[in-house]
Formats: C-alpha cells, sequence, structure tokens
C-alpha cells in the first residue's frame, strides 16, 4: 500500500498523491494562501466517456493513442497493475 503513495503507476493516482497534504502542509499552504494541487479538467459525464483512456483528456502524459483505445492492464509490478500506457514513466 504504501508504493502507492511513493510511486503511483497512473496519472491519476498521482494527481490524487499531489492533492494529499502532508503533516503540516496544510497550516503552512493556509498560511500562504496556497490551496492544495487539483487535478485540472473536468471529470467527463459517465453517459458521456471519451473515446480511449477516460483520464485522457486531463492528463499531461497523454499521447494519441491514450486517445483512441481503452489501454490494456499492465503489469507493474508483481503485486501491481496499471491501465496507462505511459506508466514506466511516472
Amino acid at each position: 500500500v504504501s508504493e502507492v503513495f511513493t510511486r503511483p503507476r497512473h496519472p491519476y493516482t498521482a494527481g490524487l498523491m499531489r492533492s494529499v497534504p502532508r503533516l503540516g502542509q496544510a497550516t503552512t499552504l493556509k498560511a500562504a494562501g496556497t490551496p492544495l494541487p487539483t487535478i485540472a479538467g473536468n471529470v467527463p459525464s459517465l453517459a458521456l466517456l471519451p473515446k480511449g483512456c477516460s483520464f485522457a483528456p486531463r492528463c499531461a502524459l497523454a499521447i494519441d493513442a491514450c486517445r483512441t483505445a481503452v489501454p490494456p492492464l499492465f503489469a507493474a509490478t508483481s503485486t501491481r497493475q496499471s491501465r496507462c500506457l505511459r506508466w514506466e514513466d511516472l
């Protein structure tokens, strides 16, 4: 489980981990008037999911292949999987 926090294998997971305040960080950010990081864009409607990876429109790592077909499930480690074509780049 700790590896999900330290080495995410999908850009969405990485975005979620960046948005979680670290111990003491929330107080520092609040004092500085700095908001926590967010994931850009809007969540797509379940009725209008984009073709390909549903996170591709919001993903900074997306390539053309991400927008054309749902990525296969990759064995990132012996205990973890990722449905991201660029999981090794994270």
